[in-house]
Parts: structure tokens; C-alpha cells; sequence
């Protein structure tokens, strides 16, 4: 289904379904110096408030959860220290399209 033709809902379960990707990145043991979280933990909870919000189509919280994928922010940041970046980079261009669409739809 191309982009343009994908549903609210459906960009919804996307962002979300990122999210998830991205914090299964995230293991306790990661290395979390070039972000603003003291450790791992932190990070995840974040990122369980984001899906939560989302999940119940909250999208206040939208541009909180992007603000994390923006350059040198935490996900990017976490990505280099933790040897995912092209993963992060994939992830990362895919939820700058969700969100320009969340926001425009919005």
C-alpha cells in the first residue's frame, strides 16, 4: 500500500510499531553517555509512555517521541554508542514520514 494511501490509523500502528523496534534496541546493559537518561530503564519507560499514548490514539505525545529521532538526540545518540545504526537510520527515516503525515492529518 503506498504511503499516501495509508490510513491514520494505520500511520498510528506504524509509529508505534517503531517505537518497539526501537526499544528492543535498547538492552539494559546499554551504553547511554551521549544521551539525557542515566541508564537504560529510563529510556525504555519513555518509550512505553509513547505506545501507550499512541495505542490510545494520543498523539499529544507525538512530537515528544519524534524529538528523540531528531540528529545527535537520544535514539541516534544510543544507536552509535550500541552499534545499530543503520538500523536506527532505516527506523528513523521511516518515522520522519509517519510524523509529517500524523501532523499534517492532525
Amino acid at each position: 500500500m503506498g504511503f499516501f494511501k495509508k490510513t491514520y490509523n494505520q500511520l498510528l500502528e506504524e509509529a508505534i510499531d517503531i517505537l518497539v523496534k526501537i526499544k528492543e534496541n535498547i538492552k539494559e546493559n546499554s551504553d547511554c553517555v551521549w544521551t539525557s537518561y542515566e541508564n537504560a530503564t529510563e529510556i525504555q519507560n519513555d518509550i512505553d509512555k509513547y505506545i501507550s499514548h499512541l495505542e490510545k490514539r494520543n498523539t499529544d505525545i507525538i512530537d515528544e517521541a519524534y524529538s528523540h529521532f531528531l540528529p545527535t538526540s537520544t535514539f541516534q545518540e544510543h544507536s552509535m554508542s550500541n552499534n545499530w545504526t543503520k538500523e536506527y537510520h532505516k527506523l528513523a527515516t521511516k518515522f520522519d514520514k509517519i510524523y509529517e503525515h500524523i501532523k499534517n492529518c492532525g
